[in-house]
């Protein structure tokens, strides 16, 4: 084995332990707490390892606005005009690990249908 090839084997070893940012998709399982399934073999992510970004947290003003997107009336709840929808069990969400693998930014829900 030449030395660059050992050089080479090092380096991606090390680029294996940094565990560096990376994209994947999660299912939510529960919202209280939040839990997020990335892979069924391993245990889900907690709310704790998890920062919610605002594209993913509920979002709504009192009282019943007649607000319409996509051509559809948004939902009203409890008095309240619902802008954005928090997350639900069976959404399906984009994640970014952070480095090292020990926390998750929900950056979006994923749509269907596109």
């Amino acid at each position: 084995m030449q030395l660059r090839d050992i050089i080479n084997q090092m380096i991606a070893q090390h680029l294996r332990a940094a565990q560096l940012t990376d994209l994947s998709v999660g299912t939510v399982i529960s919202t209280s707490p939040l839990e997020i399934s990335t892979n069924p073999a391993m245990a889900p992510l907690k709310a704790c390892l998890l920062y919610l970004t605002e594209p993913v947290v509920e979002k709504k003003i009192p009282g019943t606005v007649a607000c319409i997107e996509n051509g559809e009336t948004l939902p009203v709840e409890d008095g309240y005009t619902i802008l954005n929808r928090g997350l639900e069990p069976g959404d399906a969400v984009l994640l970014l690990r952070v480095q090292r693998g020990q926390k998750y930014i929900v950056l979006s829900r994923i749509m269907e249908g596109g």
